[in-house]
């Protein structure tokens, strides 16, 4: 059996998480998988987790040119969300 490392145990029935991106739902494929690997990074700043993140989903997804800093904004956010949820941290 495969060993799932996602936080988002529902989700990985199908490996497709939805986030919005210049007001659009798009899906990205092994979106839980990316924050995983990239959580353990330890990475620190804005920049750093943008790069992992993008560099992670855009081998599996298509990340138009014109967009990626919407996207990397976008993962940025779905990443802050995932994390305060395992971590039961709050951002307020």
């Amino acid at each position: 059996m495969k060993e799932i490392k996602s936080p988002c145990a529902a989700d990985a029935l199908f490996g497709t998480r939805t986030i919005t991106v210049n007001g659009k739902t798009v899906g990205i494929a092994r979106l839980c998988d990316a924050i995983a690997d990239v959580r353990a990074m330890n990475l620190s700043g804005d920049a750093a987790v943008k790069a992992a993140l993008l560099a992670r989903v855009g081998g599996e997804n298509y990340i138009p040119e014109k967009f990626i800093g919407e996207y990397a904004d976008a993962l940025l956010a779905e990443f802050r969300r995932n994390t305060e949820k395992a971590t039961g941290a709050d951002r307020s």
